[in-house]
């Protein structure tokens, strides 16, 4: 999301953010951390089982999808958007790459091997975030409401409130889902939730107050989740921040014992 719109939306979310600060977010503590390019205004971030990983960058003019080394944080592989578009979450299903756009409400698809454009889709509203949620995707706009598409079209399936302590959580950005569990950033904050895909409850919170102090000045907010299933690792990294943080090998288990519905599930 653009820093420039920061001032309003944060105003409009202050409510719900307010009712959100009354909970308790428990520090991240990070197993280990890796490069990150520092100029890449991360917007979504994914690994997919072979290991590779892949970025969507925003800022118009400057929006990319991106392979990225892991050692490194450099980029493999890209392919740049039109400068009308700002680039925002990312997700993949089987062989493709789903790119959000945040204002233009078009998601494109991609060959996940080779980048060329198979498709893409409209909607209505902003893009924020994007993940893949058992046979159908979850995309975020912004709002405290989570929407359900399906992947052959983009149509919205079913809409999922989202709630922490009975309020409302508004500015739901990059999403991830791990164990079939959803996690989000949320906008303007360094909070991670991991939300039940089956109330929309918040069932969790962690904090990246510590990680968010370690990034140089230019550095922007908490934005980026990304979850290795083969070696069973979750990594968090934010726009233009100098690291991605590897978490500790329990943390794809949070909240996964207060789950009530196995629609994240791959293969469910």
């Amino acid at each position: 999301m653009s820093p420039v719109v920061g001032l309003v939306l944060g105003l409009v979310g202050v409510m719900s953010n307010n009712a959100v600060a009354r909970g308790v977010a428990e520090p991240i503590t990070p197993a280990s951390r890796m490069p990150h390019d520092s100029k890449a205004f991360t917007q979504g971030f994914i690994i997919d089982d072979d290991g590779h990983w892949y970025e969507s960058t925003g800022l118009y003019g400057h929006s990319q999808l991106r392979r990225v080394a892991p050692a490194s944080g450099h980029a493999l592989q890209r392919r740049a958007l039109a400068r009308r578009y700002f680039g925002e979450g990312l997700a993949r299903f089987d062989d493709r790459l789903y790119q959000l756009t945040w204002k233009a409400g078009q998601v494109f698809v991609y060959d996940r091997a080779t980048f060329a454009r198979l498709d893409s889709h409209e909607y209505t509203g902003q893009g924020w975030g994007l993940a893949r949620c058992g046979h159908q995707l979850v995309m975020s706009d912004g709002s405290d409401t989570l929407v359900f598409r399906r992947p052959d079209d983009f149509s919205a399936t079913q809409r999922l409130p989202v709630r922490w302590n009975g309020q409302p959580v508004s500015q739901l950005n990059e999403l991830e889902t791990i164990n079939g569990m959803i996690w989000a950033n949320q906008w303007h904050t360094n909070r991670l939730l991991i939300i039940d895909p089956g109330t929309g409850r918040v069932v969790a919170v962690r904090s990246a107050d510590a990680l968010a102090a370690e990034q140089p000045d230019t550095a922007d907010v908490f934005n980026g989740i990304a979850y290795d299933a083969n070696a069973d690792r979750v990594y968090v990294t934010g726009k233009q921040w100098a690291w991605v943080y590897t978490l500790g090998p329990d943390a794809s288990q949070l909240g996964v014992d207060q789950r009530t519905s196995e629609r994240c599930i791959a293969g469910r």
